[in-house]
């Protein structure tokens, strides 16, 4: 049987076997977390920006949706756009409104407009405090991706589970995420 390892990425956009479904684009991967924007194919200025779920949860609704990777060409968002939205996803994410990141910054209201919709060059000089702010690295803002070095200890039981998973087809790996998932929602 055929399996494809699936690797989520900044950028990407996910389109439906469905018609009806709205497009997927991915704006930020964090800790297992993905944020992304539902596209309409025939109104993609009004893109919604949806705030981080779990990386699983993105997967299933691929695998739910017969959904495929869209040919991307390096010009269809700008940088300043994707960090544009990186601030949009992390201020709604945090249950922020633009005055109260305006307020946290010592800026507008408008300015942080103008920071989210890519129209103001000075986003840059603003990402140590934003990064400060939302408790996540600059690096985050940059290349929407972060790296953390994370020390655990795990048990034997832990570790034969993980070996046990990782030696798993992609598409049994789903499976087994959204198992546990629906465990843990009945807890």
């Amino acid at each position: 049987m055929y399996s494809q390892t699936i690797s989520l990425q900044p950028g990407q956009i996910w389109v439906p076997t469905a018609k009806q479904a709205s497009q997927r684009k991915i704006l930020g991967c964090v800790n297992g977390m993905v944020s992304y924007a539902t596209i309409e194919s025939d109104q993609p200025e009004n893109a919604k920006t949806h705030p981080y779920e779990k990386q699983s949860a993105f997967m299933a609704w691929i695998k739910d949706t017969h959904a495929h990777l869209a040919e991307t060409h390096s010009a269809t968002t700008s940088p300043a756009f994707d960090l544009a939205q990186r601030v949009v996803t992390l201020r709604k994410a945090f249950g922020m409104t633009q005055e109260d990141l305006a307020g946290r910054m010592g800026i507008s209201r408008s300015a942080i407009a103008f920071l989210e919709t890519g129209r103001s060059s000075s986003v840059r000089k603003h990402i140590p405090q934003l990064a400060e702010i939302f408790q996540v690295p600059v690096d985050l803002f940059l290349s929407g991706m972060a790296d953390k070095d994370v020390v655990e200890v795990l048990s034997s039981d832990e570790q034969n589970l993980i070996t046990l998973y990782r030696a798993l087809p992609s598409e049994f790996k789903l499976n087994v995420q959204k198992y546990i998932e629906r465990q843990n929602v009945y807890r």
